[in-house]
């Protein structure tokens, strides 16, 4: 009896494959072989390159949802610590990957986001399941007197977390945490009631 792939385990190998080298520069053959299935298994699981990446972005995107709303419901510091940690959390991680890989996401809306709708569609889709995680400590912060009220929780929400994507964006051409440190003082000086 033949092996049966794991479908989840194909996604995974994907993302490192994407993550690491975008999607322009991934072909079909480079997934196989680094996923070790055959091309017809592969067909089996995924209608074309593009459906492959829209799947490896929904796992990814999901996987990070599920993280962070544990990180916050873990979290016992007060919202706008929480959200302080969680960043320099970020921050610490990119600086272990020595700025190579960044956020699949974010890579995707850089590189295919103009001009592929379904993959572009996917990134946004995921992107904003994770502003409802960080609306929702926002809105606590708020509630609590320790974040700036003068605009929305969601509003906030998008201006943390897409001037991150715009700093990780950034520390892939300079290769240190500079900018990340600069973009966090700043932010979190800028946000606090």
């Amino acid at each position: 009896m033949g092996y049966k792939y794991n479908k989840e385990e194909i996604l995974d190998v994907g993302y490192d494959v994407f993550r690491r080298n975008g999607y322009h520069n991934v072909g079909i053959n480079q997934i196989l072989k680094e996923s070790g299935i055959p091309k017809g298994s592969f067909y089996n699981f995924f209608d074309s390159k593009e459906d492959f990446a829209q799947q490896v972005i929904k796992r990814y995107g999901e996987n990070n949802q599920c993280w962070m709303q544990k990180y916050f419901d873990d979290c016992e510091l007060s919202p706008i610590e929480c959200l302080k940690s969680f960043y320099a959390m970020m921050i610490h991680y990119n600086e272990e990957d020595n700025y190579a890989g960044g956020c699949l996401v974010n890579n995707m809306c850089v590189e295919v986001g103009r001009n592929n709708d379904m993959l572009a569609k996917e990134s946004n889709q995921q992107f904003v399941g994770w502003l409802q995680i960080l609306a929702s400590v926002v809105k606590k912060g708020q509630d609590q007197g320790q974040i700036t009220t003068q605009y929305n929780s969601l509003w906030l929400a998008e201006y943390l977390h897409a001037g991150f994507y715009g700093v990780l964006s950034r520390t892939k051409v300079t290769r240190n945490r500079e900018y990340m440190d600069a973009w966090h003082t700043m932010t979190f000086n800028f946000i606090t009631q």
